[in-house]
């Protein structure tokens, strides 16, 4: 079945390093980015705010879309993003109708080591936003077993560990059963 991966979490967690080593080790792997979605806007509205639930609702369906269109073609997708679970209603109306599995992992990271690592990075994030997304992701209700914690974990052990747990259909999400409300930041 044609499924999408969704690798979520605060700034700072590994999703893009995770994202990149799940789509490589896939021989028909891609690996797309939702930060670079978040450019398009010409008058961007700061995405951690109310003020931007339509922004944000549009550039995730526009990412989840996107991600859609390489899976119908074949592609194993991974997709990495800040995607609360408040978002999976969002992307199941997407997913659904297409017949599209959907897995979502969400990586936890203690909040000093995310502000280390987003500092740290080329482009850095602001502590303001780490901070704020941080405790955005502490109650994942009921998606707390696809949380992952990061600390400390060297890349590959990451990989084998989220690898076999997708293996395995721990992250799959049911999209039918999705029911919410996508307004929380």
């Amino acid at each position: 079945m044609t499924a999408i991966t969704i690798v979520s979490g605060s700034p700072g967690a590994g999703k893009t390093t995770l994202a990149r080593l799940l789509a490589a080790r896939d021989e028909r792997g891609l690996h797309l980015e939702s930060d670079p979605f978040y450019g398009f806007p010409a008058h961007p509205i700061d995405p951690t705010t109310p003020a931007s639930h339509v922004q944000n609702s549009a550039i995730l369906t526009a990412v989840i879309r996107a991600a859609t269109g390489f899976a119908e073609a074949d592609y194993g997708v991974y997709v990495d993003g800040v995607v609360g679970p408040w978002w999976l209603p969002l992307l199941g109306r997407e997913l659904a109708p297409r017949g599209i599995a959907l897995h979502y992992v969400v990586l936890r990271v203690g909040l000093d080591e995310a502000l280390h690592r987003a500092a740290t990075r080329a482009q850095s994030t602001d502590e303001g936003a780490v901070r704020h997304m941080h405790r955005a992701f502490e109650d994942l209700g009921g998606f707390a077993r696809h949380a992952v914690d990061t600390s400390g974990v060297a890349a590959e052990a990451l990989l084998e560990r989220v690898t076999a747990r997708l293996a395995q259909g721990d992250f799959r999400v049911e999209l039918d059963a999705l029911r919410g409300d996508t307004r929380r930041q």
